[in-house]
C-alpha cells in the first residue's frame, strides 16, 4: 500500500485506504477487508468495525431486573 493511498490508521490498526477504482478499501487489525464506494460509507464501516455494534441497537440496551 502506497502512502498516499492510506487515508486513516487507527490505534487499534484499523484502516481506510484509496483504490485504484475510486472506491475505499476499510480492514481491520486482523486483515478483515470490506471494500465500499464512498468514503463516508468507508468511515462508517470502520467505526463499526472498531466499536463492535451500530446505531440504533448501541442505544436499545436494557438492564433486566430479575
Amino acid at each position: 500500500m502506497a502512502s498516499e493511498d492510506l487515508i486513516a490508521q487507527t490505534p487499534r490498526g484499523s484502516s481506510i485506504q484509496r483504490i485504484d477504482d475510486g472506491k475505499f478499501l476499510v480492514c481491520n487489525s486482523e486483515n478483515l477487508c470490506f471494500f465500499t464506494r464512498s468514503l463516508y460509507l468507508a468511515e462508517e464501516q470502520l467505526e463499526e468495525m472498531e466499536l463492535g455494534y451500530r446505531f440504533p441497537y448501541s442505544t436499545n440496551f436494557r438492564e433486566v431486573k430479575v
